[in-house]
């Protein structure tokens, strides 16, 4: 005979109750481990944008970061500096948010990220002297998987590349994945935008870049993201207005 102890009644009770304190340890757990968690994707973030400046981190990223890069925001439309706070943006989110962002008509986005942010920062870093001598830009971009995260750095001029550096993608290891590949990227290095990323090889042409082989559709993409980050639609208007002078 079975005990009064046994019922079903009594053992869903058991489960349902055993749920509820796991669940309540993993709410907990989240939220405590939440701050640190974003403590430590800001982190990676400064790393990579100090890598795209040619600035090697220390251990204290946070303080090589602040001593070597002034972070601001840009009215994407006008190209204008304004007064938002640049660690307000999280680059993978921010702009899904609809007071933060605009849909990207399909004909107008040419690096398939379907929305983007009306604002958004971009980073100097600075010479011995003061002067900026490097810019920085936060791009994305469809691959062939999914999208590529990355900065792009600039000189002065605004029109010679002095780096690319993707932190974050999907794309195949040994093909596509081949982005983050320094052999690759070093290509980069004193090209003049606009660039153009070519099958086979692109020989001394200051505009072209060799693509990855077996990786087509990943080199587009990265094509395409450059070419959109730095045109009419997204940084162009804030290039332009570097290059009249407006740095200030």
């Amino acid at each position: 005979m079975s005990s009064n102890n046994e019922t079903i009644g009594k053992t869903l009770g058991v489960v349902v109750g055993l749920c509820l304190v796991c669940a309540v340890v993993v709410s907990m757990a989240s939220v405590q481990l939440r701050p640190l968690q974003q403590a430590n994707k800001t982190q990676d973030v400064q790393r990579n944008i100090l890598a795209a400046a040619g600035i090697e981190s220390s251990a204290d990223v946070f303080k090589t970061f602040n001593e070597n890069i002034e972070a601001r925001v840009v009215d994407m439309k006008t190209g204008e500096f304004v007064d938002t706070d640049p660690n307000s943006f999280d680059f993978e989110s921010t702009k899904f948010d609809a007071k933060r962002s605009v849909k990207l008509e399909k004909a107008q986005d040419k690096a398939g990220v379907q929305r983007m942010t009306t604002e958004s920062p971009v980073y100097f870093a600075k010479d011995a002297n003061g002067q900026v001598d490097t810019i920085i830009l936060p791009i994305q971009g469809y691959g062939l998987w999914g999208i590529m995260y990355g900065f792009l750095a600039l000189d002065a001029d605004t029109k010679t590349v002095k780096a690319i550096n993707f932190y974050k993608h999907n794309e195949t290891p040994g093909l596509g994945g081949e982005i983050q590949n320094p052999r690759w990227t070093s290509m980069f290095e004193g090209k003049k935008l606009p660039l153009d990323i070519v099958k086979g090889t692109a020989g001394n042409n200051e505009h072209k870049v060799d693509g990855l082989s077996g990786a087509t559709l990943t080199s587009v993409g990265v094509d395409n993201t450059v070419d959109f980050w730095t045109g009419d639609k997204a940084f162009g208007p804030f290039l332009a207005n570097v290059r009249k002078g407006a740095l200030n």
